[in-house]
Protein backbone atom coordinates (compact mmCIF):
# COMPACT_ATOMS: atom_id res chain seq x y z
CA UNK A 1 0.00 0.00 0.00
CA UNK A 2 1.26 3.48 -0.72
CA UNK A 3 2.11 5.60 2.31
CA UNK A 4 0.77 9.15 2.29
CA UNK A 5 1.83 11.81 4.80
CA UNK A 6 -0.56 14.64 5.59
CA UNK A 7 2.40 16.80 6.64
CA UNK A 8 4.19 16.19 3.33
CA UNK A 9 1.03 17.11 1.41
CA UNK A 10 0.68 20.22 3.59
CA UNK A 11 4.24 21.34 2.77
CA UNK A 12 3.53 20.78 -0.92
CA UNK A 13 0.26 22.73 -0.77
CA UNK A 14 1.80 25.71 1.04
CA UNK A 15 4.45 26.06 -1.64
CA UNK A 16 7.31 24.07 -0.16
CA UNK A 17 7.85 26.09 2.99
CA UNK A 18 8.12 24.20 6.26
CA UNK A 19 5.18 23.88 8.62
CA UNK A 20 6.99 25.91 11.33
CA UNK A 21 7.57 28.68 8.77
CA UNK A 22 3.88 28.54 7.74
CA UNK A 23 2.83 28.94 11.38
CA UNK A 24 5.30 31.82 11.74
CA UNK A 25 3.98 33.55 8.59
CA UNK A 26 0.50 33.28 10.13
CA UNK A 27 1.76 34.99 13.31
CA UNK A 28 1.45 31.84 15.39
CA UNK A 29 -2.16 31.33 14.35
CA UNK A 30 -2.79 27.58 13.95
CA UNK A 31 -6.26 27.92 12.40
CA UNK A 32 -5.00 28.09 8.76
CA UNK A 33 -2.90 24.97 9.28
CA UNK A 34 -5.71 23.01 10.96
CA UNK A 35 -8.02 24.07 8.12
CA UNK A 36 -5.39 22.92 5.61
CA UNK A 37 -5.30 19.52 7.33
CA UNK A 38 -9.08 19.31 6.97
CA UNK A 39 -8.83 20.19 3.28
CA UNK A 40 -6.22 17.46 2.78
CA UNK A 41 -8.43 14.88 4.51
CA UNK A 42 -11.36 15.94 2.30
CA UNK A 43 -9.24 15.22 -0.78
CA UNK A 44 -8.34 11.79 0.63
CA UNK A 45 -11.77 10.84 1.95
CA UNK A 46 -12.46 8.37 -0.88
CA UNK A 47 -8.95 6.93 -0.88
CA UNK A 48 -8.70 3.21 -0.25
CA UNK A 49 -5.80 0.92 0.49
CA UNK A 50 -3.40 3.62 1.63
CA UNK A 51 -1.40 4.07 4.79
CA UNK A 52 -2.08 7.59 6.01
CA UNK A 53 0.64 9.05 8.21
CA UNK A 54 -0.75 11.95 10.22
CA UNK A 55 0.84 14.47 12.54
CA UNK A 56 -0.07 14.42 16.22
CA UNK A 57 -2.43 17.38 15.91
CA UNK A 58 -4.55 15.94 13.11
CA UNK A 59 -7.51 15.22 15.40
CA UNK A 60 -7.61 18.78 16.72
CA UNK A 61 -8.91 22.15 15.61
CA UNK A 62 -8.51 25.55 17.25
CA UNK A 63 -11.42 27.24 19.03
CA UNK A 64 -12.18 30.98 19.12
CA UNK A 65 -9.95 31.33 22.19
CA UNK A 66 -6.96 29.77 20.42
CA UNK A 67 -7.18 26.48 22.35
CA UNK A 68 -6.97 23.00 20.87
CA UNK A 69 -10.31 21.21 20.70
CA UNK A 70 -11.21 17.80 19.34
CA UNK A 71 -12.10 18.06 15.65
CA UNK A 72 -15.20 16.04 14.91
CA UNK A 73 -14.95 17.06 11.24
CA UNK A 74 -11.44 15.63 10.87
CA UNK A 75 -12.07 12.52 12.98
CA UNK A 76 -15.13 11.75 10.85
CA UNK A 77 -13.03 11.92 7.69
CA UNK A 78 -10.23 9.84 9.21
CA UNK A 79 -12.73 7.14 10.19
CA UNK A 80 -14.15 7.22 6.65
CA UNK A 81 -10.68 6.80 5.14
CA UNK A 82 -9.86 3.78 7.32
CA UNK A 83 -8.97 2.41 10.70
CA UNK A 84 -6.86 4.48 13.04
CA UNK A 85 -3.78 2.86 14.52
CA UNK A 86 -2.08 4.85 17.25
CA UNK A 87 1.64 4.33 17.68
CA UNK A 88 2.34 4.65 21.37
CA UNK A 89 5.70 5.52 22.92
CA UNK A 90 7.11 6.63 26.23
CA UNK A 91 6.13 10.26 26.84
CA UNK A 92 9.71 11.33 27.67
CA UNK A 93 10.86 9.87 24.35
CA UNK A 94 8.06 11.62 22.45
CA UNK A 95 8.74 14.96 24.13
CA UNK A 96 12.46 14.77 23.31
CA UNK A 97 11.68 13.77 19.71
CA UNK A 98 9.28 16.66 19.12
CA UNK A 99 11.35 19.18 21.06
CA UNK A 100 14.44 18.60 18.92
CA UNK A 101 12.76 18.35 15.51
CA UNK A 102 13.15 21.62 13.60
CA UNK A 103 10.62 20.41 11.00
CA UNK A 104 7.87 20.54 13.61
CA UNK A 105 6.33 23.75 14.86
CA UNK A 106 7.04 24.68 18.46
CA UNK A 107 3.91 23.88 20.45
CA UNK A 108 5.43 24.70 23.80
CA UNK A 109 5.28 28.50 23.65
CA UNK A 110 2.42 28.56 26.15
CA UNK A 111 2.40 25.06 27.64
CA UNK A 112 5.10 22.40 28.21
CA UNK A 113 5.17 19.52 25.71
CA UNK A 114 4.56 17.04 28.52
CA UNK A 115 1.24 18.75 29.38
CA UNK A 116 0.20 18.89 25.72
CA UNK A 117 0.96 15.19 25.34
CA UNK A 118 -0.88 14.28 28.53
CA UNK A 119 -3.98 16.15 27.35
CA UNK A 120 -3.80 14.79 23.82
CA UNK A 121 -3.23 11.18 24.87
CA UNK A 122 -6.74 10.96 26.31
CA UNK A 123 -8.15 11.97 22.92
CA UNK A 124 -5.78 9.69 20.98
CA UNK A 125 -6.98 6.73 23.03
CA UNK A 126 -10.63 7.58 22.37
CA UNK A 127 -10.17 7.92 18.61
CA UNK A 128 -7.82 5.01 17.83
CA UNK A 129 -9.17 1.67 16.71
CA UNK A 130 -5.92 0.02 17.83
CA UNK A 131 -2.78 1.09 19.67
CA UNK A 132 0.65 -0.40 19.19
CA UNK A 133 3.51 0.17 21.58
CA UNK A 134 6.68 1.23 19.79
CA UNK A 135 8.76 0.94 22.96
CA UNK A 136 12.13 -0.61 22.09
CA UNK A 137 10.94 -1.64 18.62
CA UNK A 138 12.47 -0.76 15.28
CA UNK A 139 10.27 0.35 12.35
CA UNK A 140 10.31 -3.14 10.75
CA UNK A 141 9.01 -4.75 13.94
CA UNK A 142 6.27 -2.12 14.24
CA UNK A 143 5.28 -2.66 10.58
CA UNK A 144 5.10 -6.43 11.18
CA UNK A 145 2.82 -5.83 14.16
CA UNK A 146 0.51 -3.69 12.02
CA UNK A 147 0.44 -6.42 9.37
CA UNK A 148 -0.34 -8.94 12.12
CA UNK A 149 -3.37 -6.96 13.32
CA UNK A 150 -4.48 -6.02 9.79
CA UNK A 151 -7.23 -8.69 9.61
CA UNK A 152 -8.66 -7.41 12.91
CA UNK A 153 -8.58 -3.86 11.52
CA UNK A 154 -10.72 -4.97 8.60
CA UNK A 155 -13.21 -6.74 10.87
CA UNK A 156 -13.60 -3.97 13.43
CA UNK A 157 -16.70 -1.85 12.83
Amino acid sequence: MPAVSTDTIAVYEIGGISIPEFIKINHGNWVPFRDLEFSILQKLENARNIILDCGGGIIFDIDVNGKEVVSDRKISLLKKIGKIVRLDANSDFLVSKVKNDLNRPNLSDTEPYSEILKRRTIQYNMVADFAISTEGKDPDTIAKKIIEIYPALLEKN
